[in-house]
């Protein structure tokens, strides 16, 4: 029921998408937000507040300190606003579900690129096909670093071979790991908003994954998983 709700409030919210929409400066420096974020947002809210108005919300711009709880909803109206201010598709709105302490669906959807990722007990999804995590030799592996010292992180990696790319949203890099074209993300973050949906996704894909308080990582196998946190949690 919930997984079907969000990806119904996630399609509607595409149509609210402009390309008409002004900037502003957020917070600490080189940190943006537009009008699209807001609209978005409050669109997203207010359908669920509607439908299940027992459950918390927790959100980038409205509800940022909403605690997590057994029951709410998490929010990520645009995640890589950058991107998205200067035409770049790789973004995306993402949401998730959590019922019970548990999270049980999570929706990212990519309209710049045609894409519409869910997740919820039956697996991960691209626009309605069954998706999941594939392996590769490390020497090939393709893996994503977001959030503390990137290039240090990156540096310590060459030994293994695997490829580092960049994509300024972190939603992209999980979901790109879930279809099977990445096959390692590290993520040093706190809000739920940032990581949670991307996560949960790239799990119910077939990813291993590991979450702790300020990090947050998924991998094609276990040993990826340990190079990955040996290598970039620090």
């Amino acid at each position: 029921m919930e997984g079907k709700f969000i990806q119904r409030i996630v399609r509607e919210a595409e149509k609210l998408l402009s390309r008409d929409f002004a900037v502003y400066a957020k917070g600490s420096e080189g940190d943006l937000v537009t009008d699209v974020d807001y609209l978005v947002e409050r669109f997203l809210i207010e359908k669920i507040q509607a439908e299940y108005p027992d459950f918390a919300i927790i959100s980038e711009e409205f509800n940022a300190d909403t605690e997590l709880s057994d029951n709410c909803f998490i929010i990520d109206p645009i995640d890589g606003t950058k991107n998205f201010a200067n035409g770049l598709p790789l973004w995306g709105i993402q949401v998730a579900c959590r019922k019970n302490g548990q999270t049980i669906a999570s929706v990212i959807s990519m309209p710049a690129l045609k894409e519409f990722y869910f997740a919820d007990e039956s697996g991960g999804y691209l626009n309605g096909e069954k998706i999941s995590v594939r392996e590769a030799p490390i020497l090939n592996a393709f893996y994503a670093v977001i959030g503390g010292d990137v290039i240090e992180a990156a540096t310590r990696m060459q030994k293994y071979g695997a490829t580092h790319r960049v994509f300024g949203s972190a939603c992209v890099a999980f979901a790109f790991l879930a279809a099977g074209r990445m096959h390692g993300v590290s993520f040093r973050a706190e809000n739920p908003w940032d990581f949670e949906p991307g996560l949960f996704l790239a799990k119910q894909a077939g990813a291993v994954v590991k979450s702790e308080p300020g990090f947050h990582a998924a991998a094609m196998n276990e040993e990826f998983l340990r190079i990955l946190e040996d290598e970039t949690r620090r």
